[in-house]
C-alpha cells in the first residue's frame, strides 16, 4: 500500500501542504465572499433590475418616454394659462404697485408712530375736543374765581388785631413760661398767702417779699395785658385754624401757579390744547402724510387691495410657483428634449443593470451559484478548532492524560514495560503557533501499572506527555484532520488517534515511528493489536502534511493533503470518540536525536450540519 503514496508523490498529485492550504484559504475566501454576495445589497439590486428588464417594463417605458412631447402636455397648458393671466389689466396694474418703492414707503408710513399720532390729533382737532378745551380755557379768569376769594379772606384775617395778638403769643416762649409758672410752688404759695385771713406778721412779710419777686411781677404783667386778653378770647375760635389753612394754601406752589395761569392773558397759546392743534397742522403738512393720504385714495392702490386676495392673483401666483419650480423646469426641458430616454431614470437603471452584471460580487455569485465548489461548507461545520495561536496551551480544551488513567487515578501513568514517564503537561509547549510534545532524557520517579500488583513507583530515564480532549470534545463520526510535521524516528512512536471510552478500537490519523502508518488498530483475542491501514514509509520526512480521517457510519477514509490514500469498513466504535496525542519511547534514543518533539500546527474537526 505504501507504493500508492510513492506514486502520488511522483505523479505530483500529492500537493504540498503550502499549496493546499493556499487553495483552501482561497476557496474559503471565495465562500465567505459568496455568502456575503448572497446577502449583499449589490446582488439584491441586480436581481431586482434583472427582473425589471426581463418583465418588458423597461422597453414599454422607453416607448412611453419617446412619445412624450411638450406641446399639448399639461405643462404646456399651464404656461398658456399663465400668459393669459399676465395680460389682464387688474394683474398688470397690481404688479405696478407690488414691490414698488411707493408701496414700500406707504407700508412703512402705515406702521409708523407719526401716522398714529396724525390720526390721534386729527380726531382731537376735528372731533370737537379741541374746541371744547379752547372754550373752557377762555372761560377761566382770576376775577371772581375761588382763588381770588381765598386771597381776600386771607388778607382780612391778617388784618384782625385780636387774631394777630393770638398768633404772636401762641406757641411763644412767654406764654409757655406763663402757663408753666401757674403750676409752680412759688406761685401757689403766693396765692395761699394772699388768701389767708388775719394779720400774721410773718405771713405779711412773706407775701410782701413775694409780691416784689420778678417772676410774679412778670406773671401779672402778662396776665393783665391786652395781648393776653386777646389770646384768651381767640382760644377755642376756628379763626386760627382757618388762618393757617389759608396761609398754607395761598403760599403753596400749585396755588401760585394757578393764580399765575388765571392772570396770564396768553394762557390759550400756552395750553396743551393749542400745542396739539399746532402739532396736528405740522404733521398734516409733512411730505410723508400728504403722500400717504394721496396714495391711499389712488386707483392703483384700490386695485391693489381688490386684487391682493382675489382668485385670479392666487391662481397667477400658483402658476408662477409651479412653472418656475426646478421640478417644472426640469420636466419642461425633459419634454422638449429629444434624448429624454438617455436622460431618464429608467435609462440610468438599465445602465446600472449592465454595470452590476459585470460587478465582481455579482460575477462571483453566479460563478459559484450552481457549482459544487462550496458543498463542503454547505454540509459541514467546525466542531473543534485548535491553532495554538495563543502562545500557550489552552487547558480548557486539553487534558494531559488519557481517558483510562484519568478515570482510574486522575493522573497519567505508564504501563509495565514502558521506558518513559508522563509529566502531566510539563513536556508540552507552544512556539511560533505550533504545539510540541517533547521527549526528554531525564530520570524521574513515576507510577507504572503492573497487572496483579497495581501501581508501582518506577524510575524512568525518559519523560514525555499525553494530550487528549477527554474533558472538552467527543464526537461520533465526522471529519478529523491535523497538520503535523512528519518526522519519525524509530525509537519513538508518536500517535494522533480517535478513541472511545474503551482502549480498542482506535482510528489512527497518524502513527510515526519504527513503522509510520494510518489505519484502524484493534485488540484481538490474544491481546495483540491488529492493524488495517496503510504504511507511510515513502512519505517525505521533515515536512508538514494534513492527515485526515473521514468517519461516516461503518466506513472510514484516510487522506493526506486531501488525497485519498486508504478506505476501510469500520463498525467497531459505535460511540463518540475523543482526540488523543502522545509519544511512546520504544528504545534508547541516541543523543544526536534529542531533544525530540512531536509537532502539530493545528487540529480541526467537522460535523454535518443539521438540515433546517
Amino acid at each position: 500500500m505504501s507504493f500508492r503514496i510513492l506514486t502520488l508523490q511522483l505523479s505530483g498529485k500529492l500537493k504540498s501542504v503550502e499549496k493546499l492550504e493556499a487553495e483552501r484559504a482561497a476557496l474559503q475566501k471565495n465562500h465567505a465572499s459568496f455568502v456575503e454576495a448572497e446577502k449583499s445589497a449589490t446582488l439584491a439590486e441586480y436581481r431586482e433590475l434583472d427582473q425589471w428588464v426581463s418583465s418588458g417594463n423597461m422597453d414599454q417605458r422607453k416607448k412611453e418616454l419617446q412619445g412624450e412631447i411638450f406641446k399639448g402636455s399639461s405643462e404646456y397648458n399651464l404656461m398658456k394659462e399663465l400668459e393669459n393671466l399676465k395680460k389682464t389689466r387688474s394683474i398688470r396694474d397690481y404688479f405696478k404697485i407690488e414691490g414698488s418703492s411707493d408701496l414700500l414707503r406707504f407700508m412703512k408710513i402705515k406702521d409708523s408712530d407719526i401716522l398714529k399720532e396724525y390720526y390721534r390729533l386729527k380726531d382731537y382737532v376735528e372731533g370737537g375736543a379741541f374746541l371744547r378745551d379752547k372754550q373752557e380755557i377762555n372761560l377761566k379768569k382770576f376775577h371772581g374765581s375761588a382763588e381770588e376769594k381765598h386771597l381776600h379772606e386771607y388778607d382780612a384775617l391778617k388784618k384782625n388785631h385780636v387774631l394777630r395778638d393770638y398768633l404772636k403769643l401762641h406757641g411763644s416762649e412767654a406764654i409757655i413760661r406763663h402757663l408753666k409758672f401757674i403750676e409752680s410752688a412759688k406761685f401757689k404759695r403766693y396765692l395761699e398767702l394772699k388768701n389767708l385771713p388775719g394779720t400774721d406778721k410773718v405771713h405779711k412779710e412773706e407775701l410782701e417779699r413775694l409780691s416784689k419777686d420778678a417772676e410774679i411781677r412778670q406773671y401779672f404783667s402778662l396776665e393783665n395785658s391786652k395781648e393776653y386778653k386777646h389770646f384768651k378770647e381767640m382760644s377755642g375760635s376756628h379763626l386760627p385754624d382757618r388762618y393757617k389753612e389759608l396761609h398754607d394754601l395761598t403760599n403753596s406752589r400749585d396755588f401760585k401757579e394757578r393764580i399765575s395761569y388765571l392772570k396770564d392773558k396768553k394762557r390759550l397759546e400756552k395750553s396743551e390744547a393749542m400745542q396739539k392743534y399746532l402739532r396736528y397742522k405740522q404733521i398734516a403738512s409733512s411730505s410723508d402724510i400728504r403722500f400717504f393720504l394721496k396714495f391711499e385714495k389712488s386707483s392703483l392702490y384700490r386695485n391693489y387691495l381688490d386684487t391682493n386676495d382675489s382668485y385670479p392673483l392666487q391662481r397667477y401666483n400658483e402658476l408662477v410657483a409651479m412653472t418656475t419650480s426646478p421640478e417644472f423646469q426640469k420636466r419642461k426641458a425633459w419634454l422638449e428634449d429629444t434624448k429624454k430616454w438617455e436622460k431618464s431614470e429608467e435609462f440610468v437603471r438599465h445602465q446600472k443593470y449592465l454595470a452590476l452584471k459585470k460587478d465582481p460580487i455579482v460575477d462571483l455569485y453566479f460563478k459559484f451559484q450552481n457549482s459544487h465548489a462550496f458543498d463542503f461548507f454547505n454540509n459541514w461545520e467546525v466542531s473543534f478548532d485548535e491553532d495554538f495561536s495563543n502562545g500557550k496551551l489552552d487547558w480548557s480544551k486539553w487534558t494531559a492524560n488519557n481517558y483510562l488513567a484519568d478515570l482510574m487515578l486522575g493522573e497519567p501513568f505508564s504501563q509495565k514495560g514502558d521506558i518513559q514517564a508522563y509529566t502531566g503537561g510539563k513536556n508540552c509547549s507552544v512556539s511560533n503557533g505550533k504545539m510540541q510534545i517533547h521527549v526528554r532524557k531525564e530520570k524521574v520517579m513515576s507510577k507504572s501499572w503492573h497487572p496483579g500488583a497495581g501501581f508501582i513507583p518506577v524510575e524512568f530515564h525518559y519523560t514525555t506527555d499525553i494530550l487528549s480532549t477527554i474533558k472538552s470534545f467527543w464526537q461520533e463520526g465526522g471529519i478529523f484532520e491535523a497538520k503535523i510535521r512528519f518526522n519519525p524516528i524509530k525509537e519513538v512512536v508518536s500517535t494522533c488517534y480517535l478513541q472511545g471510552k474503551k482502549s480498542s478500537p482506535m482510528i489512527s490519523l497518524l502513527e510515526m515511528g519504527p513503522t509510520s502508518r494510518m489505519g484502524i488498530l484493534t485488540l484481538n483475542g490474544s491481546g495483540k493489536l491488529d492493524f488495517n491501514g496503510i504504511t507511510l514509509e515513502h512519505l517525505k520526512k521533515d515536512r508538514f502534511y494534513i492527515f485526515r480521517v473521514e468517519w461516516d457510519g461503518n466506513n472510514v477514509i484516510w487522506k493526506i493533503n486531501d488525497i485519498k490514500v486508504h478506505e476501510a469498513p469500520f463498525g467497531g466504535l459505535s460511540e463518540p470518540a475523543h482526540i488523543s496525542m502522545q509519544n511512546l519511547v520504544v528504545s534508547e534514543i541516541p543523543g544526536s536525536k534529542l531533544p525530540f518533539a512531536f509537532e502539530t500546527d493545528w487540529i480541526r474537526c467537522y460535523r454535518r450540519k443539521q438540515k433546517s
